[in-house]
C-alpha cells in the first residue's frame, strides 16, 4: 500500500522538500496546517538571495529571487499589489512559474504585500544576500504594525528608501545585526543628525561600531549636518573607522568652508582637507576629506598631517 505523503518521517520529507523552489514550497504550505507547521518550523527547499518591497502610491512591488550576482536567474516571483475598486486588491505579474492575474475582495493591498513579504522572511533558513525596503507615504505604519511580531531577519546587505531618517531606523530595527555587511540609508527629505543612532534589536552589539566602513547618502547637506557628522564620527574609540558622506544632486561647493571655516590651503592642492584633534587622545587625529562627490571621515596618525596645516579643535 502506497503510504499517505503526510505519513512520510520528517528527515526523509525534508530532503525531498529541499530539492523544492520557492514557489513550490509556498504551494505546498497552502495545502494543509500540516505542511504549514512542517515548512515553519524546518524552513526547507532553495533559498531565496535577495527580497525587495517598494510602494508607490496605491500599489506595493514585491520581487524575490534566487538570483546571484554572475549567475542566471533561476526561481523569481515580481508582483504587483494594487487598489482595487473600493475594498479589494489586484495582484498581478510574473514569475519564473508562469505569469499570475488574481483578484481578492476585502483585502488591503498593503496587509496582503506585507503579509507574503513577512512569509518570505519566516520560511527563509539561510541569510539573504539583500533585503530592499521601500516606503512612500501610509506604507511605513503598515510596515511597523505587521513588523512587530516578526523576528529579525538575517542580511548581508539591507537597502532602505523612507521619508526620515527615523523611519529608516525603526525599519532598520527588523534586521539582525550579527548578519549585517552592508547598509544603503536613501533619505527623501531633509535630515538633520543629532544623535548616534542605536537599534532595539541590538542586544550585546549597542551601535554598528563593528563596521570599519560606512557609506551614506543624503540628499540635503546642510552645515548642521556636517557638524554633527563630525562630532558623532569622534565618538569612536576604535580608529580603524572611515565614513563616506555621499553629496545629493545639487552640489554646494561653499558648504565645506561655511561647516568648518577657511584655512590655508597648499599650493597646487585641489581638495579641501581639514583635522580635528580627537578628545581623549593625542597621538590620532581626525581627517576630513572634501571632493565634488563626498566627504571622507578619518583617523590619522598627528604625526601625518602634511606640513602647514593646522589641527583644529
Amino acid at each position: 500500500m502506497t503510504p499517505f505523503f503526510l505519513e512520510i518521517p520528517d528527515v526523509p520529507m525534508e530532503i525531498i522538500m529541499n530539492n523544492l523552489d520557492y514557489i513550490a514550497i509556498q504551494s505546498l504550505r497552502k495545502t494543509c496546517w500540516d505542511l504549514r507547521n512542517f515548512i515553519n518550523d524546518k524552513k526547507p527547499g532553495i533559498c531565496m538571495k535577495h527580497i525587495d518591497i517598494s510602494e508607490m502610491g496605491d500599489a506595493v512591488k514585491l520581487a524575490i529571487s534566487t538570483r546571484t550576482l554572475g549567475l542566471p536567474e533561476n526561481t523569481f516571483i515580481n508582483l504587483t499589489y494594487e487598489k482595487y475598486e473600493k475594498n479589494g486588491c489586484k495582484i498581478s505579474g510574473g514569475t519564473s512559474d508562469g505569469y499570475k492575474n488574481k483578484i481578492v475582495e476585502n483585502l488591503n493591498f498593503l496587509d496582503a504585500a506585507l503579509h507574503d513579504f513577512k512569509v518570505a522572511l519566516k520560511t527563509q533558513k539561510s541569510i539573504f544576500e539583500r533585503v530592499t525596503v521601500a516606503e512612500n507615504t501610509s506604507f511605513f505604519e503598515k510596515f511597523d504594525e505587521h513588523m512587530k511580531s516578526q523576528k529579525p531577519f538575517a542580511t548581508e546587505s539591507m537597502e532602505i528608501h523612507a521619508n526620515s531618517l527615523e523611519h529608516a531606523r525603526q525599519i532598520m530595527q527588523h534586521s539582525d545585526p550579527k548578519y549585517l555587511k552592508f547598509i544603503h540609508i536613501f533619505a527623501h527629505e531633509p535630515i538633520n543628525i543629532n544623535e548616534t543612532v542605536k537599534l532595539e534589536s541590538l542586544k550585546n552589539i549597542q551601535n554598528f561600531s563593528h563596521f570599519s566602513l560606512t557609506t551614506i547618502q543624503l540628499e540635503n547637506l546642510d552645515v548642521e549636518t556636517i557638524r554633527a557628522i563630525k562630532k558623532n564620527f569622534l565618538q569612536f574609540h576604535e580608529y580603524d573607522k572611515y565614513l563616506f558622506v555621499l553629496n545629493g544632486p545639487i552640489f554646494n561647493e561653499n558648504l565645506f568652508i561655511d561647516a568648518f571655516g577657511a584655512v590655508f590651503t597648499p599650493p597646487g592642492e585641489t581638495v579641501k582637507i581639514r583635522f580635528f584633534t580627537v578628545p581623549g587622545n593625542k597621538e590620532k587625529v581626525l581627517k576630513v576629506h572634501n571632493t565634488h562627490l563626498y566627504y571622507r571621515f578619518q583617523f590619522i596618525g598627528e604625526c601625518e598631517v602634511p606640513e602647514g596645516y593646522v589641527v583644529l579643535d
